[in-house]
């Protein structure tokens, strides 16, 4: 609890001091006046392209659960919609923790396996926002050494744990001993229960097990980042912004990437601060650059965090519960 706590307030404290960056350095009567003169036809067809997501995110979703139990995609696209939401009011991204729990409670699963269905879908994510980033550094590379730097890192992190994942799926029975072993220290009780949670844990990660199934996860994966992209440059058309669809891959690569840190609620100064540097390789700077971030911002808000609202009120589901859940 406490190390869970550290984390909530170093992520408060980043995302406050990015805003504090952002108020201080730009102008941002000017950025309103930016946000003012925008074409409010592009921001809204980027909304609602951005709520369609969540549709292919909860079949994407039900394809990972398979193995542990069979659950619809209009389930699993309610209640990633619900934890999108507890995302936006929760920091440090305790609403994939919560969504977790929830579709645990609702379809009678072992949270631990719906966490590690999650967890897997995160680290999927992962790899494929990471292959756009080096396309666009293979076919176009900005001027920007920082950005080398951060794919390679981010490389490192999601194929390896992607292949950590992979390699447990396919030879659970010794992972499962070697663990056994490893808890030889601890008193029957500890080790019965530890030891069920790593077993729990491992079913979530059983979708590795079928190519086919794997093959169609990665599909609609690299589906849903292609339409998130599209997000961006509808955003950019509403400013009429000077960026390649390449560039606006790039935009996308680097906030999802930013965002694996701990922030405030809502991601709050730490989405800003990443889209004005992202855009800012492309010559888009001051007020521009903070309005076309706000926008981005709103586009991803506002339509998960309805949905995630309307789900919650059809099922029951009060804000309070979300917190609950989150703690575990």
């Amino acid at each position: 609890m406490r190390k869970k706590g550290l984390i909530t307030w170093l992520g408060i404290a980043l995302s406050v001091a990015l805003l504090a960056w952002i108020v201080t350095k730009f102008d941002m009567k000017e950025a309103l006046d930016a946000l003012a003169r925008a074409n409010p036809a592009w921001l809204v067809a980027g909304a609602v392209v951005y709520a369609g997501l969540f549709a292919l995110r909860g079949w994407r979703w039900a394809l990972l659960l398979k193995p542990i139990k069979k659950v619809s995609a209009g389930t699993a696209g309610e209640v990633f919609a619900i934890g999108f939401m507890a995302n936006n009011i929760l920091p440090a991204r305790l609403g994939d923790v919560a969504r977790a729990f929830v579709l645990a409670r609702r379809e009678g699963i072992t949270a631990a396996g719906s966490f590690s269905s999650v967890m897997l879908e995160r680290i999927l994510d992962g790899v494929v926002v990471v292959l756009f980033l080096n396309v666009v550094l293979w076919v176009d590379p900005p001027a920007a050494p920082w950005i080398g730097k951060m794919s390679l890192i981010a490389s490192a992190i999601f194929v390896g744990a992607v292949v950590v994942c992979g390699l447990i799926a396919w030879n659970e029975r010794p992972v499962l001993t070697v663990a056994k072993r490893a808890l030889f220290f601890a008193s029957d009780s500890l080790k019965q229960k530890v030891f069920g949670l790593i077993v729990r844990l491992a079913e979530g990660l059983h979708s590795l097990k079928s190519l086919s199934r794997t093959l169609e996860v990665i599909a609609l994966s690299l589906l849903i980042w292609t339409i998130e992209t599209s997000v961006y440059v509808l955003a950019g058309y509403a400013y009429g912004l000077e960026v390649p669809v390449l560039g606006m891959a790039l935009v996308m690569s680097v906030l999802t990437l930013g965002l694996s840190v701990p922030s405030g609620p809502g991601f709050v100064g730490v989405f800003e601060g990443l889209i004005i540097q992202a855009v800012g390789l492309y010559g888009i700077v001051g007020p521009d650059a903070v309005a076309y971030a706000l926008s981005v911002h709103m586009i991803h808000f506002v339509p998960g965090t309805l949905l995630g609202l309307a789900f919650s009120w059809r099922s029951g589901l009060k804000l309070s519960e979300l917190g609950t859940a989150a703690e575990g």
